[in-house]
């Protein structure tokens, strides 16, 4: 892309908010909010004996836990720093969202909180035992006053105001084949991937210890006697139980079952989602998974705030530098545990970063942030900028931008890799099959069409021939008078 070198304004340090600089781009991920389980049986009850209504939904606690993170980035990015107007302006943020309701519902309510429209009072109310449940991980230690008295005046409500309106891209599986959340269009190698890294010694030898300690009283509630449980069956327990745990559904039934201390179980839980994704999804060196999962989503981050640092760079009006969808100030990206670990791993990867398991499994509401700053007064290249790495309060990383552009292309796939790798051969065959199909069909009724051409001409010359004949009599009697001439000397010389 071409960059031309310019200067930029320089805000005042004293004006600064954030000792790194001024803000110029912001990319955040983040993970839905809690939700209602993956697994129901006949009798829409989960793995540990809790009615739902729906699957996987997200709930009023996951409404609220986006509503004070988009409370607390408002404070910090809008009103500290300036960085947005006050107002909801659409050209100055882009949103993307998976096609999961959990995730669309989640980015809405996230936005309420940047946002704030007052109008009718959510219907959704929260037990005292909820609200405390109810906190994104980047405020349950570190509790705002001001947050605190916004969850006052909510009286119970997940959320005070309406629906906040805002366009939001949908990143479907048709459109994107491999992007957020749609790494099931490579399930074979997906799963061979992830059924290999579960064969590595520390990992079998960690749920090993785990069966150890919960197998004789999960057996208890199931009634079987099994020895282990297989990683799958201990996933799907562990996913049901936190998300009735979040609930704070009191899962009675499984409580006298198994006598288990549930807060124990929850961390335990927790602990065990870290080291699935730590071994199962990224075990391999290579961390495959992250790698093709997150590409194609880091690419458009690349190319946002290329786009960003560009205006950056070259505007002098401070309204013209953003006045259309691909310069815009701020990527919200509403996904999943999965997704968002992707691009923590994927970045751990391209970075060559030191990251214990709580980076790898991000649990309800958890947010990476990628913040771009600069202190130059005159920015001239991608190097006056740092990009600066936040996963909820834990500083991942700070480097120059140019830098972290190189490191993160080195390992990123294009399009066409992920295609050769995960054998989309298939698709492209049908697609290829389809358009041989068409193309015959095609050159059937062109020979039709020629045919029918032909005829037509035919039919038209006859037509135009007897046209003619009718038309010109004469011609008919000259015709007739040389066979009558010849007629004549043919008779005389018969006589001589």
């Amino acid at each position: 892309m071409k960059i031309y070198l310019f200067f930029c304004f320089l805000i005042p340090s004293f004006l600064f908010s954030n000792n790194e600089g001024r803000l110029v781009f912001l990319y955040t991920h983040f993970r839905h909010g809690a939700r209602g389980p993956k697994n129901l049986n006949d009798n829409f009850e989960d793995n540990v004996g809790e009615k739902w209504t729906s699957l996987a939904e997200l709930t009023g606690v996951g409404e609220r836990m986006h509503y004070l993170l988009g409370l607390r980035n408002r404070k910090k990015y809008i009103e500290e720093e300036g960085f947005l107007s006050p107002k909801f302006d659409p050209h100055q943020m882009l949103i993307f969202t998976t096609n999961k309701n959990r995730t669309m519902i989640s980015c809405y309510s996230q936005l309420q909180g940047l946002y704030p429209q007052r109008a009718n009072i959510s219907e959704e109310l929260l037990t005292p035992k909820q609200e405390e449940k109810a906190y994104p991980p980047i405020l349950e230690k570190d509790k705002d006053p001001d947050i605190e008295k916004a969850i006052k005046e909510l009286d119970g409500s997940a959320l005070p105001y309406r629906m906040m309106l805002a366009p939001a891209r949908m990143v479907s599986d048709k459109e994107i084949k491999m992007s957020i959340h749609n790494i099931g269009e490579c399930k074979e190698k997906t799963d061979k991937i992830k059924k290999d890294n579960e064969k590595i010694q520390e990992y079998k030898d960690y749920v090993k210890k785990f069966n150890k300690e919960y197998a004789e009283s999960f057996n208890k509630y199931y009634k079987k006697e099994k020895a282990e449980f297989k990683i799958k069956d201990l996933k799907n327990i562990c996913g049901d139980f936190l998300a009735d745990y979040t609930e704070d559904r009191e899962m009675k039934e499984f409580k006298e079952a198994t006598g288990l201390d549930f807060d124990k179980l929850k961390t335990d839980c927790l602990d065990f989602y870290k080291n699935y994704y730590f071994y199962s999804y990224y075990g391999d060196k290579d961390r495959l998974l992250a790698v093709i999962e997150t590409s194609k989503m880091m690419r458009e981050f690349i190319f946002y705030m290329k786009r960003r640092l560009d205006a950056d760079m070259t505007e002098v009006d401070e309204d013209a530098d953003y006045r259309d969808y691909s310069r815009p100030r701020w990527i919200l990206t509403s996904g999943h545990e999965s997704t968002v670990s992707a691009n923590n791993v994927l970045l751990i990867k391209a970075l060559d970063l030191d990251m214990n398991t709580k980076f790898y499994y991000p649990k309800y509401a958890a947010q990476l942030a990628l913040e771009i700053r600069t202190k130059s007064e005159k920015c001239k290249s991608y190097s006056d900028y740092n990009i600066i790495g936040y996963f909820d309060n834990n500083e991942l990383f700070n480097i120059k931008v140019d830098e972290f552009i190189s490191k993160v292309e080195s390992v990123i796939w294009t399009d066409q890799q992920v295609d050769e790798y995960c054998g989309f051969k298939i698709e492209i065959e049908d697609k290829t099959n389809n358009t041989n199909n068409n193309n015959n069909i095609y050159k059937i009724l062109m020979i039709v069409f020629i045919c029918l051409t032909g005829i037509l001409l035919i039919l038209i010359i006859i037509l135009g021939v007897k046209f003619y004949k009718l038309t010109h009599p004469e011609t008919n009697l000259i015709k007739e008078s040389k066979v009558n001439k010849t007629d004549v000397s043919v008779s005389i010389a018969d006589k001589v």
